[in-house]
């Protein structure tokens, strides 16, 4: 955790001089206990904002493809990172999830499970939710608003100039949601349809 806090400290320091960045509500974020922390998807650089700024130290799932990349099997798990598939049930990463919550972890989540082509919120991913369910632990919604004008999908961010002109990115969070916790299979598809519609709500209140 050394070696996480003081990379946390690096980015803090760079992306706040690289960028405008301003962070609202995050006295709701619990400085205790697990939670999930369940972000919009817009930009490469998601990941790295809420890493770098949530108040909490944080584990987030990041897509197995990027682990082939050494720096990133090497360093990745070293800040809170762990691989994931994309598009398809992980039973392995929801253990690995649950552990971490059990721990009293704070883990972060992007239930739309990839980024928006054009910053618009998209669809939530079924599996995500269910994973919510089963956990039972606080889950906080967070707006990342201008990091698809920074670096959108489609494009790229320029890591070396540091210009005049700085774009302002919000970090928001919003109230927690508690759905308690759904242990069998039964009662997580029976509360899945109200389930998703409270997350899709509560992620569009923190992106306006």
């Amino acid at each position: 955790m050394i070696f996480y806090r003081f990379m946390r400290f690096l980015g803090k320091s760079y992306f706040r001089v690289r960028l405008r960045i301003r962070i609202e509500g995050e006295e709701v974020v619990p400085t205790r206990g697990p939670f999930l922390l369940i972000c919009n998807h817009v930009s490469d650089i998601d990941p790295l904002l809420t890493h770098v700024f949530c108040p909490r130290l944080l584990f987030t799932m990041a897509k197995s493809s990027v682990f082939r990349f050494w720096i990133i099997r090497v360093l990745g798990p070293k800040v809170g990172a762990y691989p994931t598939r994309r598009f398809r049930v992980d039973p392995q990463v929801a253990r690995v999830t649950l552990r971490l919550l059990a721990k009293g972890q704070a883990v972060g989540v992007f239930p739309e499970g990839e980024r928006s082509w054009d910053g618009e919120l998209k669809d939530l991913r079924i599996g995500t939710v269910k994973l919510l369910l089963k956990a039972g632990v606080p889950v906080i919604p967070c707006g990342i608003i201008g990091a698809y004008e920074v670096a959108p999908r489609w494009g790229k961010f320029n890591w070396k100039s540091i210009g005049i002109r700085r774009e302002t990115i919000v970090i928001r969070y919003g109230e927690p949601l508690v759905f308690g916790s759904h242990d069998s299979r039964m009662a997580r598809e029976k509360a899945l349809p109200l389930a998703m519609e409270k997350v899709r709500r509560a992620l569009e209140r923190v992106v306006q």
